[in-house]
């Protein structure tokens, strides 16, 4: 099932060789291991930059994770859980 959200969330993530890769997010008092990132692309919002990531847990879930470049934040946009 699909899930449109805006909600917080706070991710343990790696930045090495230019890349900015989330490993793991806390979201509603649960941990998720990202076992695999999908696709990552940038997106204007307003006058900066956010970061999407698809993300896949360990149960196949799918996450996309937002990283708002000027806030330094990180949000939960979409859930698509069987």
């Amino acid at each position: 099932m699909y899930h449109d959200l805006d909600e917080p969330v706070d991710v343990i993530a790696i930045f090495a060789k230019g890349n900015l890769t989330p490993l793991r997010f806390q979201w509603k008092g649960q941990t998720y291991k990202v076992t695999r990132v999908t696709g990552r692309w940038k997106a204007p919002k307003g006058d900066t930059w956010v970061r999407h990531f698809s993300v896949v847990d360990a149960q196949d879930n799918v996450f996309q994770l937002v990283y708002d470049e000027r806030r330094t934040d990180w949000s939960i946009c979409k859930v698509w859980v069987e």
